[in-house]
């Protein structure tokens, strides 16, 4: 009798963590929807619920540091991307994010850093050096900047974003024709249709060009 009373003991145990577990699936899912549909304060909240419960849950970090880098909350989501590397230094992405939150703070050397470190734990992310040459390209040191776009197009010729910056840099250089046919590259390749947002970037380029 005690057998069967501890076995039932043990199942109910059992099935109490299933359910838990399963509504922290659904929490997550809900999470995952919200980022979907850019509701990002309602994200963060479900997230932290699910942080309170699983804290050393690297995913549910990286998508509240997301969520708040997308609400440009930039120095809130450096804390979840550090974390998510605290807990796992071989992390992919987390650094790629932790450098466009440090970038949109004005903390150039540390955007770069993180960048150049994601190459070393993601070998394959060779959209780094674009980023870097973003950075370089706000510093205002060209040449450098140069450097980084031209080891990123030959890297991956197919990455539009690439072009863009490229045209940028030749832009702030003064060098009309390279900077307008690098902005054409992009067009060319779909920038626009692909990343909508970078309309600001190649509308500024196209008055220089028109000039």
């Amino acid at each position: 009798m005690k057998r069967i009373k501890t076995l039932l003991s043990i199942t109910l145990a059992l099935a109490s963590l299933i359910v838990v577990k399963a509504q922290e699936n659904d929490s997550y899912d809900q999470a995952v929807k919200q980022i979907k549909n850019k509701e990002w304060d309602n994200a963060v909240s479900t997230l932290t619920n699910l942080i309170e419960k699983e804290p050393e849950n690297t995913t549910y970090y990286f998508y509240r540091g997301y969520a708040k880098e997308m609400n440009l909350k930039y120095k809130e989501s450096v804390e979840d991307f550090t974390k998510v590397i605290e807990l796992d230094p071989k992390a992919k992405v987390a650094r790629t994010n932790r450098g466009y939150a440090y970038r949109h703070l004005g903390e150039y050397d540390k955007a770069i850093n993180d960048f150049q470190e994601e190459l070393k734990v993601n070998p394959k992310a060779t959209y780094s050096y674009e980023h870097i040459s973003m950075v370089y390209y706000l510093k205002k040191d060209y040449a450098k900047a140069l450097e980084n776009v031209n080891t990123a197009i030959e890297k991956d010729a197919s990455n539009s974003i690439s072009y863009k910056t490229k045209a940028l840099i030749y832009k702030a250089m003064n060098d009309k024709e390279n900077a307008c046919s690098n902005k054409n590259k992009a067009v060319e390749m779909g920038i626009l249709k692909d990343y909508p947002s970078f309309k600001v970037d190649i509308d500024e380029v196209n008055e220089f060009c028109s000039k």
